[in-house]
């Protein structure tokens, strides 16, 4: 039971892969018949390694997704002094500050009004005409920011937060705005006439929109 109630990322030979993966796709429609709903997939890994006798090694330091849960190294990330997660997120060096390798984006993330969810990376951002991202303020996490306002809602929405929830989420938020916007400008350098291309960074991902567009 301690060795394979294990998610993603999986570190493993290519042949132990190669034989978990058989069984994998073998259980994994029988487990969702038995519970068809979100991460049976995952558990039908978790059987599939079991039943093959393969052992995993739990890792708690290596992946963050969501904030302050547990088998997660938050530890690594509370550890960063407040005024510097931002800046620390957006250029890490381990050689500073051990912090975790993955960050699995599954959540939403919202600091006042900074917001990052998967599902509204706009489909356009590798074009030469789409905007880089809003980017945090570098001081986000640092106990300023104690609200959100949920991504689109009114003002009147605005709730509180603990400044742990600030500093997590704020080192989530500024991580993946500076590797989404660097992942783009990396498009545009390639593919973009004169290595051009648009690079305001103006679309705001907690409205939706292009704040440079005239409204």
């Amino acid at each position: 039971q301690l060795y394979y109630p294990g998610g993603p990322p999986y570190i493993g030979t290519a042949r132990d892969m190669y034989r978990i993966a058989e069984k994998w796709s073998e259980f994994a429609p029988r487990v969702h018949k038995e519970y068809p709903h979100l991460l049976a997939e995952m558990y039908a890994y978790c059987i599939a390694a079991a039943h093959l006798q393969l052992p995993h090694t739990l890792i708690d330091s290596l992946m963050i997704s969501s904030a302050g849960v547990g088998g997660e190294g938050w530890k690594f990330i509370n550890d960063i002094p407040s005024t510097e997660v931002c800046s620390f997120a957006a250029k890490p060096d381990h050689s500073i500050h051990p912090i975790p390798s993955v960050i699995h984006y599954c959540q939403r993330y919202s600091v006042d009004k900074y917001f990052y969810g998967k599902r509204k990376v706009p489909h356009e951002i590798f074009t030469c005409d789409f905007p880089l991202l809003v980017e945090p303020p570098m001081d986000i996490g640092s106990g300023k920011y104690l609200s959100v306002v949920p991504n689109g809602r009114p003002e009147s929405e605005r709730k509180e937060i603990s400044a742990e929830k600030e500093k997590m989420d704020g080192f989530t938020l500024c991580a993946l705005t500076k590797a989404t916007n660097e992942a783009m400008i990396h498009f545009k350098d390639k593919h973009c006439e004169g290595g051009g291309g648009n690079r305001e960074k103006t679309y705001d991902m907690w409205a939706s929109k292009d704040i440079a567009e005239k409204k």
